[in-house]
């Protein structure tokens, strides 16, 4: 089967490395896959070189002809089916379909929304171009279910999948460290709540923790202001932004606690990977972020818009001895191990390319 992915770009991103792993997943199948963007940021472009998955790079039109252009590619590949990845990929693979339906559509959402904006109604109408639309958490599901009932029969979760084999716990446990080291692995965005995470170090100055936030570093307002509120709150020594890294696996193996305060989530890969890796997460009590992590069980959960009950969460993992940590991370590893399989995540996506409900 000639099978196309269509994402944005391969910049650095959550939805992007899932999208590459399952195209593939369906290159191993024996499938024809292809790759396709219509944005040129490469982070993962010697990634999906290395597995041997082709890469098209359609040239930049005004809109309206780039899906015109997204069509004709199609129709001249003989394209069977189309997965498209997040929602302005999903709504130009619509288009496409309207223009083009001579191919099968799957359509992804990776995100949760929350509410209902115009733009939003406009989108889920046309999914209805699309065979199946599959969500990445179960609270989106829930939630089209609820606001966009005509799309009920086609809905789908798979949540996302984690590299238990990359992902792992480290080989001999850390020495002990006078600081707690706390790691997040995310851009430096509004969405990713930056500044909460910061205002919480400050209320944690005096405790033995420092944090350290690595991601997509974008030289825009939100980044400069986090910059001038480390700066402003006297913690250049507890709190550290640093550039993405292009294998974060180390990182969580030198770390003793993970925090994610997003104001909202999809199915997190920080988190997931994080929780393979062996460490207890203080993260915010959002979308499926409770399906993973369990109070007093793998972590704590937070009120992202409350600085003091993120720091609150965080001293809860960081006060426990180390041996409880590591206790805390075994049974969050074993829980992604479960839930997060990249056997389940592949068995599935395969049904839906089959055409099995």
């Amino acid at each position: 089967m000639k099978i196309a992915c269509l994402i944005g770009s391969l910049t650095l991103g959550g939805a992007e490395r899932q999208l590459i792993g399952l195209a593939s997943a369906l290159l191993r199948e024996g499938h024809e896959v292809e790759l396709i963007t219509y944005h040129p940021d490469a982070f993962y472009a010697e990634e999906v070189q290395r597995r041997g998955i082709r890469h098209t790079l359609l040239k930049k039109y005004t809109r309206g002809q780039w899906i015109w252009s997204l069509a004709r590619h199609l129709k001249r590949t003989r394209c069977d089916l189309l997965i498209s990845f997040l929602v302005s990929a999903n709504r130009k693979a619509c288009l496409a379909h309207m223009l083009y339906p001579g191919f099968r559509l799957i359509v992804s959402e990776r995100d949760f929304s929350g509410r209902v904006h115009l733009h939003d109604r406009i989108h889920f109408t046309l999914y209805r171009q699309a065979e199946r639309v599959v969500c990445n958490n179960y609270s989106q599901e829930a939630f089209l279910r609820s606001h966009f009932p005509k799309l009920s029969a086609r809905l789908e979760t798979i949540p996302n999948f984690v590299d238990t084999n990359r992902f792992h716990p480290a080989d001999t446990p850390l020495s002990p460290a006078p600081l707690v080291r706390v790691v997040t692995t995310a851009r430096v965005c509004r969405r990713k709540n930056t500044l909460g995470l910061i205002e919480a170090a400050a209320l944690l100055r005096d405790a033995p923790v420092r944090f350290d936030w690595y991601g997509l570093v974008r030289e825009n307002g939100y980044y400069c202001r986090c910059l001038r509120r480390i700066a402003q709150l006297g913690l250049e020594d507890r709190f550290q932004i640093h550039n993405a890294e292009h294998d974060v696996a180390p990182l969580y193996r030198g770390a003793d606690l993970f925090c994610l305060p997003s104001f909202h989530e999809g199915t997190s890969n920080s988190l997931a990977e994080a929780l393979a890796s062996g460490l207890p997460a203080a993260v915010s009590a959002v979308s499926d972020n409770p399906r993973y992590v369990h109070e007093g069980v793998n972590g704590t959960l937070f009120h992202p818009e409350l600085s003091a009950s993120i720091a609150e969460a965080v001293m809860r993992i960081a006060s426990l001895p180390a041996e409880e940590r590591a206790a805390y991370g075994l049974r969050g590893r074993a829980s992604v191990c479960t839930a997060l399989s990249l056997a389940a995540f592949e068995r599935r996506w395969a049904e839906l390319v089959k055409g099995k409900n």
